[in-house]
């Protein structure tokens, strides 16, 4: 989660005075500061994201419900649907599949062969950007 929070304290630092809310996994989360507020300001239960940070959030099935709920309290907020630890997964994932072709020996396989290997890349490329 450091990435997460370096990611935080970077958009904190361009508009210290929205409330950014990270898209992790199935929720939303607001950490620090902006969970803080939002404890303060709509009731959210604080946890510990560490030993030093708090975090708050709520269900990605949720978003409509408290879309309303921020804009009836003027609440400036911006959602952050890929994170930038979500980049480098990519990035990580991408590097391997191509480290995997590079490491093949295309000389010494058939064209059927040939094909799969470029049909599972295809694939495989498709599921990494589609997180």
């Amino acid at each position: 989660m450091s990435k997460l929070f370096n990611q935080y304290k970077s958009l904190k630092e361009k508009d210290n005075e929205k409330v950014y809310l990270f898209k992790s996994g199935i929720f939303y989360i607001a950490i620090d500061e902006d969970a803080q507020f939002l404890s303060n300001t709509i009731g959210f239960k604080l946890t510990n994201l560490n030993e030093t940070t708090k975090k708050c959030g709520f269900p990605v099935s949720r978003i409509d419900y408290y879309k309303k709920i921020f804009d009836i309290g003027n609440i400036n907020y911006e959602l952050i649907e890929k994170s930038q630890v979500n980049v480098d997964l990519k990035n990580n994932d991408l590097n391997k599949l191509i480290t995997n072709l590079s490491n093949l020996d295309f000389d010494n396989i058939t064209y059927k062969q040939a094909f799969e290997i470029l049909q599972n890349a295809s694939n495989k490329i498709k599921q990494i950007c589609n997180y």
